[in-house]
């Protein structure tokens, strides 16, 4: 018997609709929790949609080009405070910078598929290697929304990012992700007497393993948190202008910055006057006009200054360092630090060279776009680590800085901490992109500051400026003269807690834990393969690359461009094992 046309046709939209809403819900999902700190509960939910559509036993053959057009929506939904700059910013960038997000369908169906496991467990291991692959693959490592940044504002559940980064975080959010899927699935088999309905008796096993993670997690922050030490550190005036940074207004934004710290920052008020990013877009050097006036802030507030400029690169004629400028009590130079993650686009432009040697109609594209949108090509020269060095109490205080958006990127933050600095100090400049972004990088700066047990001092032109202490608290927000943390000019003058300091787990792992579940997701793609050549030889196989990979991490082997000479000894040690 044969299906009428008509009704085969009805079938065929169904499946789509249905395909397509799946794809396309997790989109409002992820740009609704992203918004508003109450609605953190939602990432529970935002990757079912994703895991029903590509983990169906039923419906097998589901086509990538759904997950593609859902992915490419969420990410609108997330980075939407980009139009701000221009109305096709977001869907340029998004083109350019959301296919890191496609690995993740087909690798979760690869590893439904070939393990058999719940998806309690497959889809947190699969979801937390591919945030970590994000992260690492997208230009400028401009990735901001990893699960667990959501929770952030939950102290006691996200302290275990001391030990596995955020990413342990977003692996327990992703858990319950998976087990909602299975309950679905598990209730709808039910219903419809299917021989490979899951067991309950399986649910439960997840429900508890799921359980007990949260309950080691929370324990674990409740007794970091009882336990933290802090002694009272410097006091920081931060400076929040409420100007937009641009090139044609460097001078009226730092007379109104040296206007607001004249104003609310009393004579001795602050051992360290923090600006923003960005507060002189220019260099100090060639017009003595602004290191005049630095100078006589300096002296007459009896604080060191740490503002953003910019400085002119002696080797690269045409091209400039961002960099953070420690100007001393005295009014002079005390230390500088360039930015080393350049924002692409405005800072660098990606594949600029490729494109002039194999496109060179795409790469006059892309610069007539980026001046269009910010008025000047990128011309950033990136530098390297370091730390700086505040004199208080009689004794040098290290502290680093992280400029704009490198706190981002993880191993920015770690690998500052590993120098041994008392606090961070992340200078920014947002703009107008808008209070929901402001937002998201509190939660980042929060998470920083736990994994590497260091205080953050964040200072935004527009907001959100505030003094977070090693334990992720907000302890102190900068409110504006209007009562608003966000596109309101003020100043907040705050004592930083300082830790005890040293350097965590995490940050000496150089993200162990995330690439453990690269080699676990690979492993379980890999099971078939390990069924057919012997258990054995491949669990010796997957517990080699852990080794390996956990090495890396932990700092047995060097990091990528370290010494050759010393990868080739560290290699020849694992030979030997």
């Amino acid at each position: 018997m044969t299906t009428p046309p008509a009704r085969g046709a009805r079938d065929r939209l169904g499946r789509v609709t249905w395909r397509l809403g799946l794809a396309l819900l997790p989109a409002p999902l992820f740009g609704l929790y992203s918004s508003y700190p109450a609605l953190a509960f939602l990432s529970y939910i935002t990757l079912v949609p994703w895991v029903l559509l590509y983990t169906d036993d039923r419906n097998r053959k589901v086509s990538l080009a759904y997950f593609a057009l859902g992915a490419y929506a969420a990410w609108l939904g997330l980075h939407w405070f980009l139009r701000s700059l221009a109305w096709f910013v977001p869907f340029a960038m998004g083109a350019v910078l959301f296919p890191g997000w496609i690995v993740f369908a087909p690798a979760m169906r690869a590893a439904h598929r070939s393990s058999r496991l719940p998806r309690a467990l497959t889809v947190p291991v699969v979801w937390t290697a591919s945030e970590w692959f994000r992260q690492l693959a997208t230009i400028g490592h401009l990735d901001l929304f990893a699960l667990g940044y959501s929770q952030a504002r939950f102290p006691a559940l996200v302290q275990i990012a001391d030990v596995t980064g955020v990413y342990g975080v977003s692996l327990l959010v992703a858990a319950v992700n998976g087990f909602l899927a299975d309950v679905w699935f598990a209730v709808r088999d039910r219903r419809g007497a299917q021989p490979a309905a899951v067991p309950w008796r399986r649910l439960v096993a997840s429900a508890s393993a799921i359980g007990v993670g949260f309950l080691v997690a929370v324990t674990y922050g409740w007794f970091r948190l009882a336990t933290a030490e802090e002694s009272p550190g410097p006091r920081v005036a931060v400076v929040q202008p409420n100007a937009r940074h641009g090139l044609h207004r460097v001078a009226s934004v730092h007379l109104t910055q040296v206007l607001l710290t004249e104003a609310d920052v009393p004579a001795g008020g602050a051992d360290l006057i923090v600006w923003p990013e960005n507060a002189i877009l220019d260099d100090l050097h060639p017009d003595p006009v602004f290191l005049q006036d630095l100078e006589w802030l300096a002296r007459r507030k009896g604080a060191h200054l740490l503002l953003g400029a910019i400085e002119r690169s002696e080797t690269t004629p045409g091209r400039a360092y961002n960099v953070a400028i420690l100007v001393g009590q005295d009014g002079e130079l005390a230390g500088t630090y360039r930015k080393r993650l350049l924002f692409p686009w405005t800072e660098v432009l990606p594949f600029d060279d490729l494109l002039g040697r194999v496109a060179p109609p795409l790469q006059r594209l892309q610069r007539a776009l980026v001046r269009r949108v910010w008025g000047s090509a990128g011309i950033g020269v990136a530098g390297g680590p370091g730390l700086l060095h505040l004199p208080w109490n009689g004794e040098p205080l290290p502290f680093g800085v992280v400029l704009c958006h490198e706190h981002v990127y993880p191993p920015i933050a770690s690998e500052t901490a590993r120098l041994g600095p008392r606090f961070l100090v992340n200078p920014t400049s947002e703009g107008e992109l808008g209070g929901p972004i402001q937002e998201q990088m509190l939660r980042i700066s929060m998470m920083r500051a736990i994994e590497n047990r260091v205080p953050y001092v964040r200072c935004g032109n527009t907001g959100i400026s505030a003094i977070v202490d090693a334990q992720g608290r907000a302890r102190s927000v900068l409110r504006g003269k209007r009562g608003r943390t966000t596109m309101d000019a003020g100043v907040l003058i705050a004592e930083v807690p300082l830790s005890p300091g040293g350097v965590t787990l995490y940050a000496r792992s150089r993200d162990a834990f995330a690439k453990l579940c690269v080699v676990a997701s690979l492993g379980l793609m890999l099971m078939p393969l390990a069924r057919r050549a012997g258990w054995r030889r491949a669990a010796a196989g997957l517990a080699a690359a852990g080794l390996l990979a956990g090495m890396a991490g932990c700092g047995a082997l060097p990091a990528l461009g370290d010494d050759p000479e010393e990868a080739a000894v560290a290699l020849e040690r694992v030979r030997r094992l």
